[in-house]
Protein backbone atom coordinates (compact mmCIF):
# COMPACT_ATOMS: atom_id res chain seq x y z
CA UNK A 1 0.00 0.00 0.00
CA UNK A 2 1.51 3.30 -1.06
CA UNK A 3 0.97 6.00 1.54
CA UNK A 4 1.00 9.71 0.87
CA UNK A 5 0.47 12.37 3.50
CA UNK A 6 -1.70 15.41 2.88
CA UNK A 7 1.19 17.75 2.00
CA UNK A 8 2.61 15.24 -0.48
CA UNK A 9 -0.89 14.90 -1.95
CA UNK A 10 -1.21 18.65 -2.44
CA UNK A 11 2.30 18.89 -3.92
CA UNK A 12 1.58 16.02 -6.31
CA UNK A 13 -1.78 17.48 -7.26
CA UNK A 14 -0.53 20.92 -8.17
CA UNK A 15 2.92 20.12 -9.53
CA UNK A 16 1.73 17.38 -11.81
CA UNK A 17 1.82 18.11 -15.56
CA UNK A 18 -1.91 17.51 -15.64
CA UNK A 19 -4.15 20.31 -14.43
CA UNK A 20 -6.65 19.41 -11.73
CA UNK A 21 -9.93 20.31 -13.32
CA UNK A 22 -12.43 19.34 -10.61
CA UNK A 23 -12.24 17.69 -7.18
CA UNK A 24 -14.35 16.78 -4.14
CA UNK A 25 -13.77 14.84 -0.92
CA UNK A 26 -16.29 12.28 0.33
CA UNK A 27 -16.43 11.12 3.96
CA UNK A 28 -18.64 8.31 5.25
CA UNK A 29 -19.20 8.70 8.99
CA UNK A 30 -21.32 6.51 11.26
CA UNK A 31 -24.28 8.82 10.63
CA UNK A 32 -24.01 10.20 7.10
CA UNK A 33 -22.02 10.97 3.97
CA UNK A 34 -20.27 14.34 3.87
CA UNK A 35 -19.26 15.68 0.45
CA UNK A 36 -17.03 18.77 0.32
CA UNK A 37 -16.09 20.78 -2.75
CA UNK A 38 -12.41 21.52 -3.44
CA UNK A 39 -11.03 24.70 -4.98
CA UNK A 40 -7.57 25.17 -6.46
CA UNK A 41 -5.73 28.25 -5.24
CA UNK A 42 -2.34 29.55 -6.39
CA UNK A 43 -0.49 27.48 -3.82
CA UNK A 44 -2.76 24.79 -2.43
CA UNK A 45 -6.22 23.30 -2.30
CA UNK A 46 -9.09 24.76 -0.27
CA UNK A 47 -12.17 22.86 0.87
CA UNK A 48 -15.32 24.97 1.07
CA UNK A 49 -18.98 25.29 0.10
CA UNK A 50 -21.01 23.66 -1.07
CA UNK A 51 -20.97 20.99 1.64
CA UNK A 52 -23.49 18.20 1.28
CA UNK A 53 -24.78 15.94 4.07
CA UNK A 54 -26.60 12.77 2.97
CA UNK A 55 -28.01 9.99 5.12
CA UNK A 56 -26.33 6.59 4.84
CA UNK A 57 -29.46 5.13 3.26
CA UNK A 58 -29.32 7.61 0.38
CA UNK A 59 -29.84 5.89 -2.97
CA UNK A 60 -26.89 5.65 -5.34
CA UNK A 61 -28.79 7.88 -7.79
CA UNK A 62 -28.96 10.73 -5.27
CA UNK A 63 -25.28 10.27 -4.35
CA UNK A 64 -24.43 10.44 -8.07
CA UNK A 65 -26.33 13.74 -8.40
CA UNK A 66 -24.49 15.25 -5.41
CA UNK A 67 -21.11 14.05 -6.73
CA UNK A 68 -21.92 15.65 -10.09
CA UNK A 69 -23.03 18.90 -8.43
CA UNK A 70 -19.97 19.09 -6.17
CA UNK A 71 -17.63 18.52 -9.11
CA UNK A 72 -19.51 21.14 -11.13
CA UNK A 73 -18.79 23.73 -8.40
CA UNK A 74 -15.08 22.85 -8.10
CA UNK A 75 -12.76 25.27 -9.90
CA UNK A 76 -9.67 27.43 -9.63
CA UNK A 77 -10.13 30.59 -7.57
CA UNK A 78 -8.30 33.90 -7.34
CA UNK A 79 -6.47 35.15 -4.24
CA UNK A 80 -9.34 37.56 -3.54
CA UNK A 81 -11.87 34.73 -3.72
CA UNK A 82 -9.61 32.59 -1.55
CA UNK A 83 -9.64 35.27 1.18
CA UNK A 84 -13.45 35.44 1.03
CA UNK A 85 -13.75 31.65 1.12
CA UNK A 86 -11.40 31.40 4.11
CA UNK A 87 -13.17 34.14 6.09
CA UNK A 88 -16.59 32.54 5.58
CA UNK A 89 -15.41 28.97 5.98
CA UNK A 90 -17.03 27.14 8.90
CA UNK A 91 -16.60 23.68 7.46
CA UNK A 92 -16.57 21.68 10.67
CA UNK A 93 -19.82 23.28 11.76
CA UNK A 94 -21.41 22.66 8.35
CA UNK A 95 -20.19 19.06 8.40
CA UNK A 96 -21.55 18.59 11.93
CA UNK A 97 -18.07 17.56 13.16
CA UNK A 98 -16.10 18.56 16.27
CA UNK A 99 -12.64 18.42 14.68
CA UNK A 100 -10.74 17.22 11.64
CA UNK A 101 -8.96 14.56 13.69
CA UNK A 102 -12.32 13.26 14.96
CA UNK A 103 -13.62 13.15 11.39
CA UNK A 104 -10.53 11.23 10.25
CA UNK A 105 -10.84 8.74 13.13
CA UNK A 106 -14.57 8.11 12.73
CA UNK A 107 -14.95 7.99 8.95
CA UNK A 108 -13.81 6.40 5.74
CA UNK A 109 -13.01 8.77 2.90
CA UNK A 110 -11.98 9.23 -0.70
CA UNK A 111 -11.20 11.98 -3.15
CA UNK A 112 -12.89 12.14 -6.53
CA UNK A 113 -11.11 14.17 -9.17
CA UNK A 114 -11.46 14.78 -12.87
CA UNK A 115 -8.20 15.23 -14.74
CA UNK A 116 -7.97 15.27 -18.52
CA UNK A 117 -11.19 13.31 -19.15
CA UNK A 118 -10.46 10.73 -16.47
CA UNK A 119 -12.20 10.33 -13.12
CA UNK A 120 -10.01 9.03 -10.31
CA UNK A 121 -11.47 7.84 -7.02
CA UNK A 122 -8.72 7.62 -4.40
CA UNK A 123 -9.48 6.19 -0.96
CA UNK A 124 -7.79 7.48 2.17
CA UNK A 125 -6.87 5.61 5.36
CA UNK A 126 -5.93 6.83 8.81
CA UNK A 127 -2.21 6.67 9.59
CA UNK A 128 -1.33 6.35 13.25
CA UNK A 129 2.29 7.33 12.61
CA UNK A 130 1.47 10.47 10.58
CA UNK A 131 -1.62 11.33 12.65
CA UNK A 132 -3.69 12.02 9.57
CA UNK A 133 -4.99 10.55 6.35
CA UNK A 134 -2.79 8.85 3.78
CA UNK A 135 -3.68 7.89 0.25
CA UNK A 136 -4.25 4.23 -0.54
CA UNK A 137 -3.17 4.33 -4.20
CA UNK A 138 -3.42 0.55 -4.63
CA UNK A 139 -7.20 0.75 -4.23
CA UNK A 140 -7.64 3.82 -6.46
CA UNK A 141 -10.10 3.42 -9.32
CA UNK A 142 -9.84 5.25 -12.65
CA UNK A 143 -12.73 5.64 -15.06
CA UNK A 144 -13.09 7.43 -18.37
CA UNK A 145 -14.98 10.66 -17.74
CA UNK A 146 -18.49 10.90 -19.03
CA UNK A 147 -21.35 12.78 -17.41
CA UNK A 148 -23.42 9.64 -17.93
CA UNK A 149 -21.19 7.52 -15.67
CA UNK A 150 -21.75 9.33 -12.36
CA UNK A 151 -23.81 6.30 -11.29
CA UNK A 152 -20.68 4.17 -11.77
CA UNK A 153 -18.68 6.68 -9.72
CA UNK A 154 -21.30 6.63 -6.94
CA UNK A 155 -21.25 2.83 -6.85
CA UNK A 156 -17.43 2.77 -6.65
CA UNK A 157 -17.57 5.28 -3.77
CA UNK A 158 -20.17 3.19 -1.93
CA UNK A 159 -18.04 0.04 -2.41
CA UNK A 160 -14.75 1.71 -1.37
CA UNK A 161 -16.24 3.28 1.75
CA UNK A 162 -18.08 0.16 2.92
Amino acid sequence: MKKMNLFARIFKLFNNKKIMEKMIDVYKTRKHYVIITAYKTESTMLLSDPVYILSLDTAAEELAKVISDGLAHSRSISETEENIFRSNNKLLEKMKERSWSNLYKTSKSCTIKIDNNEITIEPWILSDTLRGLVQDEERAVKLEFSKSNYMDVAQVVIDLLT
